[in-house]
């Protein structure tokens, strides 16, 4: 009887502890870059790149040619990566406010270059991320203040006057980016 109460305390703690452990790893915090919002099946081969960029390979080769085809299905497409849903990232990227009231702002698209939108056509849906803060929330200064943003990813389609993004975080912190 002492042994079967004792293993069952053992594996209550076991259970408990593996809960605690699976929590943790929900939380774990994953800093990205913004080539990890796309699939890693749409990433184009680097070696090929390489011998592109470096002249070993021209426009006609017809392994360039598909590259080219495929690049412009994932504009098109702008496929998300699904294993980011849910994920408690830090992301780096340029601010435009979507949603101020001329002090705070509440929401906010977060971009991978200067200028993003505005003065150039915007990115494709899978690297442009809505980001939505607690209300009055004074986070950007002035369009296209560089900030690293921490919080949960989601991927959820959003269309606003200025572009469609194929992200959202809600925000837990958002700082200054050096």
């Amino acid at each position: 009887m002492l042994v079967r109460k004792s293993q069952l305390i053992f594996l209550s703690l076991l259970f408990m502890f593996s809960s605690v452990y699976q929590t943790s790893l929900a939380d774990t915090l994953k800093e990205l870059e913004w080539e990890d919002l796309i699939p890693k099946e749409w990433h184009p081969d680097p070696d090929l790149v390489f011998k592109y960029n470096n002249g070993q390979i021209g426009d006609a080769d017809p392994r360039i040619l598909a590259l080219r085809k495929k690049l412009a299905e994932m504009e098109r497409l702008a496929p998300t990566n699904k294993r980011l849903d849910g994920k408690r990232i830090k992301l780096p990227g340029f601010a435009l406010p979507l949603e101020t009231d001329g002090k705070t702002v509440s929401e906010f698209l977060l971009l991978p270059y200067h200028g993003a939108c505005i003065h150039v056509p915007p990115p494709p849906a899978n690297q442009i991320v809505l980001v939505k803060l607690k209300k009055g929330t004074k986070v950007v200064k002035e369009n296209f203040d560089t900030v690293l943003v921490t919080g949960i990813m989601r991927i959820e389609k959003n269309k606003s006057e200025v572009a469609e993004s194929g992200y959202t975080l809600t925000a837990e912190k958002v700082e200054a980016y050096q």
